[in-house]
């Protein structure tokens, strides 16, 4: 019986990405994910560094859910900058900085329904007094 020889070769590639780049940067989970990679993070490092669980960042960047509100500064002081999620930035005033709908009416001093309203249209009404009060706060 003849023996054949035997081929020693190792082939040594780099193994994917699964999860590539988000391809638009539309949510937060997004926006973590690929400020993740970049900084070559692994989801727990930056759960640990936000100081949620592992779930919570997974869920986020599959965006299955969304941060609590609470959460977003703490985000935004991990990106190192503030994402444009809204078009209104009264809205996103409110949400970078963590106030909830009702907070923010009452530091407006109007009824959360009008802040509502104001948030989701581009052309409704605000009393003067409201409007300088959003004017000091966007500066």
């Amino acid at each position: 019986m003849v023996s054949l020889p035997i081929c020693n070769i190792v082939l040594n590639a780099l193994k994917p990405d699964r999860r590539p780049y988000p391809e638009e940067l539309k949510t937060y989970g997004d926006h973590l994910r690929k400020k993740r990679l970049d900084l070559n993070l692994s989801q727990p490092q930056v759960a640990k560094i936000i100081n949620v669980t592992t779930d919570s960042i997974t869920n986020w960047e599959l965006n299955r859910t969304e941060p609590n509100l609470n959460l977003i500064p703490k985000i935004i002081a991990f990106l190192g900058y503030v994402p444009i999620i809204n078009e209104n930035p009264i809205r996103n005033y409110r949400i970078q900085n963590g106030i909830t709908q009702t907070e923010f009416a009452r530091i407006l001093e109007i009824d959360p329904t009008t802040l509502s309203r104001i948030e989701r249209s581009k052309g409704e009404r605000m009393s003067m007094k409201v409007q300088i009060k959003l004017y000091h706060l966007l500066l």
